[in-house]
Order: C-alpha cells, then sequence, then structure tokens
C-alpha cells in the first residue's frame, strides 16, 4: 500500500503562519518607530505658538519698526583650542558709524537638542565692538539670540553659530 502525501496541503498550512509573521513585523517596527518618535526632540520652537500666531501682526510691527532703525549687527564667533569661544559684535549705525551705549543681553540657545540656555555676557572692547566668551555645554550649532537696546529703541537678532 503506498500512502500519497498531498504537497499542496502542506504548503496551505504555512500561509497563516506567514501572515501571522508578516503582521509582528510590522507591528514592531511600528512600535520601535513610536518610540523613537516619542523620546526624542518635540519639534517645539516657541513657547506658546498659538497665542505667537495670534499675534503675529505685532511681530510684523516690531520687525518694521527695527529695519527703520537702519542699525546693523554683525556676529563672529572663533574657537579657541581649548573648547572655548570667543564672541565679537560689531553694530553700526545707518550712516555706518559705530554704535556706542547699546545695552545687549544674549543667550546661546541648543536649536537640536533640550538643553538649558547659555546666557552671555558681553562687554565693551571699542566703539560699536562688544566681546563675550562662550561657554556652551556642547560643542556644535547654538542659536545666539541678542537684544540690543539703547534709549527706546530695540534690535533683536537671531545668528546661528557653530561653537568647539
Amino acid at each position: 500500500m503506498t500512502v500519497a502525501i498531498d504537497s499542496s496541503r502542506s504548503k496551505r498550512s504555512l500561509i497563516p503562519w506567514i501572515f501571522v509573521g508578516a503582521m509582528a513585523v510590522v507591528v514592531i517596527v511600528n512600535a520601535v518607530m513610536i518610540t523613537f518618535a516619542i523620546r526624542s526632540w518635540t519639534g517645539l520652537v516657541v513657547e506658546k505658538p498659538y497665542e505667537r500666531g495670534v499675534a503675529y501682526n505685532r511681530v510684523l510691527e516690531a520687525q518694521h519698526r527695527q529695519d527703520a532703525l537702519g542699525w546693523h549687527v554683525t556676529v563672529k564667533a572663533g574657537g579657541e583650542a581649548d573648547g572655548q569661544g570667543r564672541i565679537r559684535l560689531i553694530a553700526t549705525g545707518p550712516d555706518g558709524k559705530p554704535l556706542e551705549g547699546l545695552s545687549l543681553t544674549a543667550v546661546l540657545v541648543r536649536p537640536i537638542d533640550l538643553l538649558p540656555d547659555v546666557p552671555v555676557a558681553f562687554r565693551v572692547t571699542g566703539p560699536g565692538a562688544y566681546a563675550a566668551e562662550a561657554r556652551p555645554s556642547k560643542p556644535g550649532q547654538w542659536d545666539l539670540k541678542i537684544e540690543a537696546e539703547r534709549g527706546g529703541d530695540r534690535f533683536h537678532l537671531v545668528q546661528r553659530l557653530v561653537l568647539k
């Protein structure tokens, strides 16, 4: 007596397991992607983005007032061998003459990490020239947010720097 084994029946019994395995792979990959998304950077750039969007006309007005001042501010950063950097700032008026008597407040903000902001204290080094020592907690890209004020006039600048 010979027994015939139907090979198509054994192949059919694998199909449900292949389907279950493929779905398991999809679920595992999705779980890994969701975990990375939750633990990574939130993407939030400003505090209270809705309120800032509603007040956008005020932001535009402030920019127009700043543009009307005609101030020009340039920022340069140079790394030093010990891992700290010197930040130099030159401020000139609309006539090209140095702006003296500015009150500067500045902070370094890490654009890609959730690191604490680093305050930067500028000192006067000459007419319209200011300098500060940067002591970031990590090397790499930082945004230097500067607020310059003289009298009732304000100037706001955000400059991307690479600090070593």
